[in-house]
């Protein structure tokens, strides 16, 4: 988010949004929330169970 009047949020789309129309406009602080909760966070079968950081650092250490 930007703190900025009118400001854009980047989200991922779906293939299908993907069409004549569409408008960066569409995505803002106010329209985000509701879109999650209607269609729920779609990036998060690419983000997986996450990074164990502790368990990188450990290993960094040697």
């Amino acid at each position: 988010m930007r703190p900025k009047k009118g400001a854009t949020v980047s989200t991922p789309l779906d293939w299908k949004e993907v069409k004549k129309g569409l408008h960066p406009s569409q995505f803002d602080i106010h329209t985000i929330p509701k879109r999650i909760a209607k269609i729920g966070d779609i990036f998060k079968p690419v983000l997986g169970r996450g990074v164990d950081i502790m368990k990188c650092l450990k290993k960094m250490e040697g």
